[in-house]
């Protein structure tokens, strides 16, 4: 499996997840940011006249926006920590202007910017470990394009 390190841009300052909040994105998290998006139906002109309908295929494809869910693991030495870095990170996902996720995988560096929605799941065990799944809304898909 390929190392994967994410960081999230909060107004002008990169967090890499890890050391600002003891979390790391699950296996399956970088399978939702991977998947393709869907395409917004086509423009479309169907005549009584003729067979069929035509599609313009003059104009560029255009990508719906899409919610995702990706779920995390915060790992910390006491419970108290465990929350500190669960109210930290909530707060800075929940930021107004959405927070862009810069993921490094497979030699490569994506960037998706998404809006925080909810938290859908959340479990501790032992006070130090918890699991969030956590939902967001990419508005502007653009297939993690390279980050500059």
């Amino acid at each position: 499996m390929a190392k994967v390190t994410c960081s999230i841009l909060v107004g002008q300052e990169y967090k890499n997840l890890k050391t600002a909040y003891g979390t790391s994105l699950s296996n399956g998290a970088l399978s939702a940011l991977l998947a393709p998006c869907a395409v917004k139906e086509r423009i479309t002109n169907e005549s009584r006249l003729e067979k069929g309908k035509r599609i313009d295929t003059t104009a560029e494809t255009q990508y719906q926006s899409r919610d995702l869910t990706l779920e995390m693991h915060i790992i910390a030495s006491n419970f108290t920590t465990l929350q500190q870095y669960k109210t930290n990170l909530i707060n800075d996902l929940s930021n107004k202007e959405g927070v862009m996720f810069v993921v490094s995988a497979y030699g490569k560096i994506l960037r998706y910017t998404l809006f925080y929605v909810s938290c859908t799941q959340f479990a501790q065990y032992g006070g130090t470990l918890a699991k969030l799944a956590i939902r967001f809304t990419e508005p502007q898909p653009n297939d993690g394009a390279l980050a500059t």
